[in-house]
């Protein structure tokens, strides 16, 4: 599937705008694809196909209502608070609603494709926190 929002926070009020066609505005595109699910939370698959900044974060919190975890800037409309957390998501990770803020962001770029003349593919497994963070939420990383 394919994410392209066509709405972003007024600067002035912190409301959502819908952004007209024919404004200058960057467009943005992602792909994704969901690779598991559990506890109230995914692991996604993202290709970011454009290059705009925080793209990602703000096509998932607001292109599909579901903010990265651990991503406490993009987690709200119209304010920078904690992330508000399920009840099962926090009871998987023992944790509790007032600790959420401490969560680190879980974004992580498992394969980068560089083409400079040849094709280089980088690939990184995610950080150990990561790893930890999918096994209490049982979300299986088992893929390429």
């Amino acid at each position: 599937m394919t994410l392209a929002p066509n709405y972003r926070l007024s600067p002035e009020d912190g409301q959502v705008v819908k952004i007209r066609k024919n404004r200058s505005a960057e467009s943005a595109v992602t792909r994704y694809r969901l690779l598991a699910s559990s506890s109230a939370c995914s692991l996604l698959e993202l290709q970011p196909i454009t290059g705009v900044k925080h793209q990602i974060r703000v096509h998932l919190a607001y292109g599909l209502g579901c903010p990265i975890l651990g991503d406490h800037k993009y987690s709200h409309w119209s304010k920078l608070a904690p992330q508000k957390l399920p009840e099962i998501t926090l009871k998987r990770l023992k944790l509790e609603q007032s600790k959420a803020r401490h969560l680190p962001l879980h974004l992580h770029a498992h394969r980068l494709s560089l083409p400079l003349g040849e094709q280089i593919n980088l690939v990184c497994k995610p950080p150990l926190f990561f790893q930890k963070t999918l096994k209490k939420l049982e979300l299986d990383i088992t893929k390429d």
